[in-house]
């Protein structure tokens, strides 16, 4: 008997056609595989597939979404499979296939007909499909890291600082809140153009309403007063009503105590409380003192509990029975704390960050020129994308959306989707943004009741981590209880794991039952949590272990505990994926430098910084040294670097030629260069037979040397090798903005030997990570500055190692999000995060008691000065989002496990009683602390090791290429990797230059190939590349490849596709294609056959040649295997897919007609060959099609 799922009929009643549902699914319950059931169950219903839109957030989700769609119409023409979900999804898919017969869509031949899309490339789409509205002009490029833009816009900005503008008395204000610094203002500035979509519609909103002849003051100070009036109301109903006689009573006595006793203290707020009436304070801004009056009277300083009650809080020794009265109170709130949702304490919390109920001037004048400043810089921007053609996702977003018209106005495009579109599906609805939404709620402006549209929106608020990059889970909140605009939506709940086994799930749920908030709260973004139910047994084996280390300042314990845990895993359950997730990347080094000292490789996946690779440094150094000439210390590092490889004392040498202001070193160095006989040949133009084994020596006749008597010292080999790098040098910065930044740079690093110094396919992926970047820059003016590349290098990360071990895995918590492993490790959970700084403008919105919002704002405070009770405000807030962000962050951690999970903190032990301290409350593990606080594996601190030369944490993780510093160190030097002295440029062939990039039937096949001169030459190089990865698959086994490995090719496959010649514009198409093809590879059963090694005969690329009247012609076969039967199957791989208007069966018969010859041509050389029963073949990875031929 089936099991069947505790919440299975929600999920059929979420494939209901014609409702619209917002769907909460936790982390395990399915939730990829419902959106595709209701994805098929629409498609089933529309009359084209461009009526149903489906929506994401990356482009990797997108692909994922494709390909699970494109499998399951697959699977529909196989037989019926027995799972009960497989079953449900093959009976849709069914469906899907009757209506692409009856419709001619071609969906297996025509995917891309599918409209499944990023919000990115959906906004794009939008905005440039009606460029007058949307204000583009010609089609601009997105650029994703637009910082050069945003300064460029700031400082023309503060550039209009002397002009007579309406603007510049608000620029004078914010220099001087900021003691003048423009430095300080301008990345201030570039900060607030990265949040534009947050804070420019309350900005604009600002402006409207004085437009209305509003007064925007009047109605920000009454979100002040609501907030302190909600505030005390809710303080007021939390304390238990039967106390509050008492504590008016015993507040009044303190105060009048403490006044008689001269004593300054808060308290004395409480002398005005009417006794006799015997209630607590009201909710007015004037009853603030007398509350923390109260506050002060029931806690101390530190905002604990008061426990000691004397004098000092206006009780004298002898009143024993009032101080007990006091004492019993406290006692009794602490237990109410305890035992109910909404304490007392964060209620207190919450009265300490009240803010102000009005501004006062300085603070109003300071909002008064943000409001008109802020815009400046918006259009100062907005003129920087269009003199640039370049802009970013958010101004491509902006322009969508007002392509789309208003709610109330909508533009003809709005019209013409809204009857194009019938159903949209949104993917992970927890992370969307309020531009988002907007844009949602623009595209559903014009649905009616009843008129057959429906909204899917899927995603699970408890994973809401994106909070930095502009998500509010209070949107998918607000959307659960309100709908979106004018769309209802019944609410959904999913809440069985498949992923995880009981054991987990049960401690998930006992564990973060009690951390999470008791209450959904929209404005601070508080998520409730969500019990889970296991749909896998469990077993007897304790599935979570919570490891503290008791000294808190030793992570190489730490780290040295999970290597433990990881190779006892690896011993006794090799096949199991192992994980090791951490907040910040730096939290992995330790474990990183464990578990290489111990040879157990791993995939890092956006975990090791670009600009600590060797290779980027050398690159960064040529880059510097080629833009700034007079860059000494850049020169040297090119000198050290491996294409040249100056030994040390050569290079101190060099670095010790004292250069007067006229000189610089490049230009010494090449004037010895050039101190060479006029006849006399470099070493780079030699033949490599030809040269002596040593140089002569190059300085000998130089003109300069009183400037270069030291460089006479040099070694015959330094002189040897700067005789060849030199040269190149020297044309490299004559050839200056003749060239593209990217060409130039490449290719004077190809000419010194660059790639020939590289290790490994990593290095040279890393390499053109970098050139990638450079090339965003399309000449050398177009960059700012060094520094702004230096910092676009710094946000980059390099490549993971193709070779590395998939089973161990170590990423950030973010990056894992929708991934799962057997064993998950989270160490370093008491690390706390680095503070933020201030913005220009602090904002929050809010929603009142009666579900109305409202708005609160505050400038920065001046340099020195102490903060405003209003960003204290907004501050408190920012934190208490921030502490919910986290626990969310620790629930996804925990919920990538499937059958164990550890987690790792120093923890500090209480020496008196020999209990644990809490940890920080920024910390993640906070949060979880009184749940495992008593179960806690105690790990005593370890004695420092005495072998520095073992020890893990003192030694380098690998060697780098090449060592840019000559300063000594106590570590054992590191080998100097470079060229040979006489290295050259190896020549290109003298025939058939391009053979490697060329595709293998057109060169192997001259006189066999079929006529392919109109193949797009994409499409040629993507087949080329398909072909390679194909032969890879059947030399290496197709077992050893799985759809999360060919994922993590993309990046060494878009630079093999760079290298091949496809241009700029198609990498992205074309990677995506190339990965798909891969993908359906492992996924068709033909294709293992093919690729199988278990026949008695198989061959990959295999070379035959045939004998014929004309001579012999050399063929190389794609793939060849005999089958147990005796078979012979000669297969040719083809990437090529039908038209938009073609059938399957016509293109497949165009296919036939096209290769039939040049299959026959192979059939007969293997038959020459002694080869019997000879079939022939076409393969179509694209479309898992088999076409036999002969």
């Amino acid at each position: 008997m089936n099991k069947q799922p505790a919440d299975a009929a929600q999920r059929e009643q979420a494939l209901d056609p014609t409702r619209s549902f917002i769907c909460e699914a936790p982390a395990g319950s399915g939730k990829t595989e419902l959106l595709t059931q209701r994805l098929l169950t629409l498609l089933a219903r529309v009359n084209r597939p461009e009526q149903v839109l489906a929506i994401t957030f990356t482009r990797k989700a997108a692909g994922e979404m494709r390909e699970r769609v494109f499998h399951a119409l697959q699977s529909g023409l196989q037989a019926k499979p027995e799972a009960p979900h497989k079953l449900k999804t093959w009976q849709l898919a069914n469906a899907v296939l009757k209506a692409d017969t009856a419709h001619q869509w071609d969906l297996l031949e025509n995917p891309n007909r599918l409209q499944i899309k990023t919000f990115d490339s959906l906004c794009a789409a939008l905005a440039s499909n009606l460029p007058l509205e949307s204000s583009f002009g010609a089609k601009p490029q997105i650029h994703d890291q637009p910082e050069d833009l945003y300064r460029l816009s700031a400082r023309a900005l503060l550039h209009s600082l002397e002009d007579d503008t309406e603007w510049a008395d608000g620029l004078s204000i914010l220099l001087s809140q900021l003691d003048n610094k423009y430095s300080r203002l301008e990345d201030l500035l570039i900060r607030m153009l990265a949040k534009r979509e947050e804070w420019a519609p309350l900005l604009y909103q600002q402006q409207y309403q004085q437009q209305q002849h509003q007064q925007p003051r009047i109605l920000l100070e009454a979100s002040l007063q609501s907030i302190i009036s909600d505030t005390l109301e809710q303080l007021k109903a939390r304390i238990p009503t039967e106390f509050h006689r008492d504590i008016v009573s015993l507040a009044g006595f303190a105060a009048h105590n403490l006044e008689r006793a001269n004593r300054p203290s808060p308290i004395t707020a409480c002398s005005n409380i009417d006794v006799n009436n015997q209630q607590l304070p009201g909710n007015k801004p004037e009853d603030i003192p007398a509350w923390k009056g109260i506050y002060h009277l029931l806690s101390t300083k530190s905002n604990e509990w008061r426990k000691k009650i004397d004098i000092s809080c206006g009780f004298p020794r002898e009143e024993k029975e009032i101080k007990q009265k006091l004492t019993d109170i406290i006692e009794a709130l602490k237990i109410e704390d305890l035992n109910t949702s909404g304490s007392v304490r964060e209620a207190f919390d919450d009265l300490q960050a009240l803010p102000d109920a009005e501004f006062n001037q300085a603070q109003w004048e300071l909002l008064n020129a943000l409001f008109a400043v802020l815009p400046i810089l918006i259009a100062q921007l907005t003129l920087a994308f269009k003199n640039a053609n370049r802009v970013d996702f958010a101004e491509v977003s902006i322009k969508a959306r007002q392509a789309l018209g208003q709610l109330d106005d909508p533009s003809q495009l709005a019209l013409k989707l809204d009857y194009q579109i019938q159903h949209i599906l949104v993917d992970e609805f927890q992370d969307t943004s309020s531009s988002q939404v907007e844009l949602l709620e623009l595209l559903t402006s014009g649905w009616q009741a009843d008129d057959g549209k429906t909204l899917f929106c899927v995603g699970d608020a408890m994973q809401s981590i994106y909070g930095f990059r502009g998500a509010n889970v209070g949107l998918f909140l607000n959307c659960r209880e309100r709908g979106l605009a004018n769309v209802p939506l019944t609410p959904l709940k999913l809440n069985t794991n498949f992923r995880s086994e009981a054991g987990v799930v049960e401690w998930v749920n006992n564990t973060f039952a009690g951390a999470f908030p008791a209450h959904n709260d929209i404005s601070r973004g508080a998520v409730s949590y969500s019990a889970s139910q296991p749909f896998h047994p469990g077993n007897d084996t304790p599935a979570v272990a919570c490891h503290g280390f008791i000294d808190p300042d030793d992570t190489l314990n730490e780290a040295t505990t999970c290597l433990d845990i990881i190779k006892q895993t690896r011993t006794h359950h090799p096949e199991q994926t192992i994980a090791v997730l951490v907040r910040n990347r730096s939290h992995a080094s330790d474990i990183a430098r464990q578990l290489s000292a111990a040879g157990h490789p791993y995939r890092a996946v956006d975990l090791e910084p670009l600009a600590d690779h060797s290779i980027i440094q050398d690159l960064m150094a040529l880059t510097r040294a080629l833009l700034h000439p007079a860059d000494r210390p850049a020169w040297l590092a090119i000198l050290r670097a491996p294409w040249c490889g100056l030994s040390l004392i050569d290079l101190d040498a060099i670095a010790n030629v004292r250069l007067n202001d006229s000189q610089q070193l490049p230009t010494v160095l090449t004037q010895a260069l050039h101190a060479l006989a006029p006849n006399k040949l470099s070493a780079s133009q030699q033949p490599a037979s030809e040269q002596p084994p040593e140089q002569s020596d190059l300085f000998a006749s130089s003109s300069v040397q009183t400037e270069t008597a030291a460089i006479n010292t040099l070694s015959q080999d330094a002189k040897a090798r700067l005789n060849r790098v030199l040269p190149i040098l020297e044309k490299g910065l004559m050839n200056r903005d003749r060239k593209a930044f990217r060409q130039w740079v490449e290719g004077i690093w190809i000419s010194l030997g660059g790639p020939a110094c590289l290790t490994d396919q990593t290095a040279l992926t890393n390499a053109n990570l970098y050139f990638d970047l450079i090339e965003k820059w399309p000449y050398t003016t177009d960059l700012p500055s060094l520094a702004h590349l230096q910092q676009a290098v710094d946000r980059l990360f390099a490549a993971p190692d193709p070779k590395a071990d998939d089973k161990i895995q170590i990423m950030t918590i973010h990056k894992s999000k929708g991934l799962e492993f057997d064993v998950v490790l989270v160490p370093g959970l008491d690390r706390t995060p680095r503070s933020s700084e201030a913005d220009l403008l602090m904002w929050h919105q809010r929603l009142n008691h009666q579900g109305l919002p409202e708005l609160v704002m505050s400038p920065i405070t001046a340099t020195g000065s102490e903060k405003n009770p209003t960003q204290i405000h907004l501050q408190a807030e920012a934190a208490k989002k921030n502490y919910f962000e986290s626990c969310r962050l620790l629930y996804v951690a925990c919920t990538r496990a499937k059958r164990r999970l550890h987690l790792f903190a120093n923890v500090k032990l209480n020496e008196k009683n020999q209990e644990l301290k809490p940890p920080a409350k920024t910390s993640l593990i906070h949060a979880i602390w009184p749940a495992i606080a008593l179960r806690i594996i105690r790990h005593q601190p370890q004695a420092a090791p005495t072998d520095h030369a073992n020890n893990p944490a003192t030694c380098e993780a690998g060697n780098n290429v090449s060592g840019n510093s000559i300063t000594e160190s106590s570590a054992p030097p590191k080998p100097l990797y470079r060229l040979p002295k006489n290295w050259v440029l190896p020549s290109l062939p003298q025939d058939n230059l391009l053979e490697d990039f060329i595709p293998r039937y057109q060169y192997h096949n001259e006189n066999a190939q079929a006529d392919i001169s109109w193949v797009s030459p994409a499409a040629r190089h993507i087949g080329t590349l398909i072909h390679r990865y194909l032969q890879n698959f059947a030399e290496q086994g197709v077992h050893c490849w799985s759809g999360e490995r060919i994922q993590g090719q993309q990046a060494t496959i878009t630079n093999a596709l760079r290298t091949l010649g496809v241009p700029a514009p198609e990498i992205n198409d074309a990677t995506d294609k190339v990965l798909l093809a891969l993908k359906l590879v492992l996924q068709d059963n033909k294709a293992q056959e093919i690729l199988s090694a278990e026949h008695p005969f198989h061959a990959c690329e295999f070379p035959v040649t045939f004998l014929s009247q004309a001579g012999p012609k050399n063929l190389v076969i794609d793939r060849v295997y005999t089958t147990h039967e005796g078979t012979t199957w000669v297969v040719d791989y083809k990437t090529a897919t039908p038209e938009p208007e073609q059938s399957l069966a016509d293109f497949l018969n165009n296919q036939k007609d096209c290769y039939h010859q040049q299959l026959k041509l192979y059939q007969l050389a293997l038959q020459q060959a002694g080869f019997s029963n000879v079939k022939t073949a076409l393969y179509f990875p694209l479309l898992t099609e088999w076409l036999v031929l002969d």
